[in-house]
């Protein structure tokens, strides 16, 4: 493994390498979630990867992890266009712009999309790992599946959600019941715990693009929507998601309805975190994958 950043004019993107980029082997770049979560939430799918000889890269956004952190920007400086500007300079940087794979998980998934979308020359395979799509409807999948929990939480949610009450003590209690549901349904390993600690000192992101909890959107990603543009996808993709995942089958089949060709699998013990929930079907799945179409 190779550490780097790459300095650019809004500061440095700081990445991490596995494996050696010089091996002839296709490349993934991997894209966390978030928004404004970091890295270390991916470097276990880095390490599937890379045990099979292919090189994989994560790396932090802008603003996020051992990234330049921008506190003092507006809301409206933070868009997608931003981010996909970040990575297009980051394969360029890296050499593999003309050869590489993409995969984003949660609102790295969304971030994936609007990239493939653009059709960049060097993209030749795209993973959709519990993708964000249209946050109307990821909204709407959120509020049915708090109101599908027992009462004593899905009460107090609801309600300090409406409210914008979500510093009380019994919305933590609620909304730790959703995430044990819905995110992850297991003990979160120390990838995962390392990535929710660095998130948790800078906000600025998830606030800017997002908002203040994940049940409601208030932020520039309000209303947006990709299953309109979907159809300008056109290298092969394997959707990830979880049968208990706050991506729901809903989200899912906007990808698999909107990109020809498209493959699907649910993973059936799952929530959010396929990749550490179900560790070994997930790394066969994404490896089976990539060697069939790289």
């Amino acid at each position: 493994m190779t550490t780097g950043t790459m300095k650019w004019a809004l500061g440095e993107t700081a990445y991490e390498v596995f494996g050696e980029i010089t091996s002839g082997r296709t490349p993934i770049v991997i894209a966390h979630g978030g928004p404004g979560f970091t890295s270390h939430s991916m470097k276990v799918v880095a390490h599937y990867v890379a045990a099979t000889g292919r090189p994989a890269i994560v790396y932090d956004q802008i603003g996020c992890g051992d990234s330049t952190h921008l506190q003092s920007k507006p809301q409206d400086f933070w868009t997608i266009q931003l981010f996909i500007e970040e990575f297009s300079r980051l394969v360029e940087h890296l050499g593999i712009s003309e050869n590489f794979a993409l995969l984003g998980h949660s609102w790295g998934g969304l971030l994936a999309a609007e990239i493939a979308i653009t059709r960049p020359t060097g993209l030749k395979a795209l993973v959709l790992s519990s993708a964000l799509a249209d946050t109307d409807m990821w909204e709407v999948e959120a509020r049915r599946l708090a109101l599908e929990m027992p009462e004593e939480f899905s009460e107090p949610l609801i309600r300090n959600e409406d409210a914008g009450t979500i510093d009380t003590d019994e919305y933590a209690v609620a909304i730790t019941e959703f995430y044990r549901r819905h995110l992850c349904r297991i003990p979160a390993p120390p990838e995962i715990l390392t990535a929710i600690e660095e998130s948790g000192k800078d906000q600025t992101v998830y606030s800017a693009m997002w908002g203040h909890s994940e049940l409601s959107c208030t932020g520039n990603l309000k209303h947006h929507v990709v299953s309109n543009r979907l159809d300008q996808i056109v290298v092969p993709t394997q959707i990830f998601s979880g049968r208990h995942d706050e991506s729901t089958p809903a989200t899912n089949k906007t990808y698999l309805d909107g990109i020809e060709g498209a493959q699907w699998e649910i993973f059936e013990e799952s929530a959010h975190m396929t990749y550490v929930e179900e560790a070994a079907k997930y790394q066969r799945l994404l490896n089976a994958f990539l060697d069939r179409v790289l």
